[in-house]
């Protein structure tokens, strides 16, 4: 459960340390609150072989890093997954452990904004 709200702490730090130390932090800016979401965890091994079953693939990665600035060492990596019945999921992981995952969040119904995709050919 520690690792859990540390990765959740470490995705959601990146909002709140995004700005120059001389300026106050997103929470108190934009009036953001800290909220608990569940997720669920399992090996990396297993949560890929779950994505394999529901048709899942990965279509990009990106990580975070420490105090959210791009120089920061690599605190997580977060790899997207999308299926082709429009559903994703995001899969989170730590250099610290890195045989586990947690799937942050999967969403039905998926829709692409149109401006970001490239026109036909």
């Amino acid at each position: 459960m520690k690792k859990l709200i540390l990765i959740l702490s470490l995705l959601f730090a990146t909002f709140a340390f995004a700005e120059h130390e001389e300026h106050e932090s997103d929470i108190k800016k934009y009036n953001f609150w800290w909220e608990q979401i569940p997720v669920v965890c399992s090996t990396s091994d297993e949560i890929t072989r779950w994505a394999n079953d529901k048709n899942f693939i990965p279509v990009n990665m990106s990580v975070g890093r420490e105090n959210g600035v791009p120089e920061g060492e690599i605190v997580y990596v977060v790899i997207y997954y999308i299926n082709d019945t429009g559903q994703t999921f995001a899969s989170v992981s730590t250099p610290d452990s890195p045989g586990q995952s947690c799937v942050v969040f999967r969403t039905f119904d998926l829709r692409i904004n149109e401006g970001l995709q490239k026109p036909a050919l």
